[in-house]
């Protein structure tokens, strides 16, 4: 079987909907797996910060959405950690630090495409890197390998729907077993914010 095996840590996506297939979000450099101990799988987790505006608040579900600089909305789930969510109102500008997670796992010719697909998440972060210890679910699909960068450890993967986006092998990942055209399982973790608190006004 060939082995992804990565190490360092990611940059992962902002919250998708469960219909969605696992992308990481075009900020900053690309994603860096690290080995999860398990052959053919690696996984990531991070902590991103952003500025963003309050567009919703669903107190009962513990869902924000954040409008972006660019006009774009990101719903994010609350952890257990913020305990002041009820101070925050729709037009209040934010920082909000959250956590993601990412895995990719081979596929072996022959294996089932999958479809996005929403899955339950509660592994212990000691199981699983790539589990957010707060997130409650995950979105899963296959994923396919259109692009192989040696030179620069660079890794171009294309979702179902027809979204790409790359990983960066880290410095024990073995690229070389790897060809155009071989899928990978993702399985993406939503982000889970695990602080939020208003932006200081200059």
């Amino acid at each position: 079987m060939k082995k992804l095996l990565v190490s360092s840590i990611a940059l992962l996506a902002v919250a998708f909907a469960s219909a969605q297939s696992p992308v990481p979000a075009n900020r900053g450099p690309p994603v860096e797996m690290k080995a999860s101990g398990t052959p053919g799988k690696a996984t990531a987790r991070r902590t991103l910060q952003v500025t963003a505006t309050v567009y919703a608040i669903d107190a009962s579900s513990r869902m924000v959405t954040l409008q972006h600089d660019m006009g774009g909305t990101e719903r994010l789930k609350v952890g257990p950690e913020v305990k002041n969510l009820d101070q925050f109102a729709v037009g209040d500008t934010v920082v909000v630090d959250f956590e993601q997670g990412l895995a990719l796992e081979f596929q072996p010719a022959g294996s089932e495409f999958v479809p996005p697909t929403a899955v339950a998440t509660g592994a212990p972060a000691r199981e699983d890197p790539a589990a957010v210890a707060s997130a409650g679910q995950s979105v899963q699909s296959t994923v396919t390998i259109t692009a192989i960068d040696a030179a620069k450890r660079l890794v171009t993967l294309q979702t179902p729907g027809g979204k790409f986006f790359r990983v960066k092998a880290g410095p024990k990942i073995q690229i070389d077993k790897l060809k155009v055209g071989d899928r990978l399982l993702g399985t993406y973790v939503e982000a889970v914010a695990i602080r939020l608190e208003k932006a200081n006004k200059k």
